[in-house]
């Protein structure tokens, strides 16, 4: 019996659930990238306007993490695939006035590196920038 609970104990801790967690600086943001047994999970916060208060990464909607920048949110797709957050967005509109349309941005965990086009109130955007981990 002993033996047998033995065993058990060690085959349970040996399933121990693992959890990864890696966070970046970039110029104007930091991000942190979530993956555990519920899936994966990216999010951002602006250094100036949210110091470390994270919300969601490419949100679809407003809810009470976005409410203080974010006025609108339309045709937005996230998808997470190797150590990559691509975020596509056919409409963001904020509350400073500024109104983002045909973004994709792709941030990359593994590099540390962060791309996006988009246009800013009509003007065509790049940005390229490398990023560092953060510990």
């Amino acid at each position: 019996m002993n033996r047998l609970l033995l065993i058990l104990t060690i085959v349970l801790f040996s399933m121990n659930v693992v959890a990864e967690e890696i966070k970046m600086k970039c110029k104007n943001y930091r991000y942190k990238f979530v993956s555990n047994d519920s899936g994966t999970t990216v999010y951002s916060a602006n250094i100036k306007r949210d110091k470390k208060k994270y919300h969601k990464f490419c949100p679809s909607g407003i809810d009470d993490s976005n409410r203080h920048f974010l006025k609108s949110a339309e045709g937005v797709e996230l998808l997470v695939t190797n150590y990559k957050a691509i975020c596509s967005s056919s409409k963001l509109v904020f509350l400073n006035g500024g109104v983002g349309t045909e973004s994709v941005s792709v941030t990359d965990f593994k590099k540390f590196i962060r791309v996006s086009e988009y246009k800013w109130n009509g003007q065509p955007q790049k940005q390229k920038e490398k990023c560092k981990l953060e510990k």
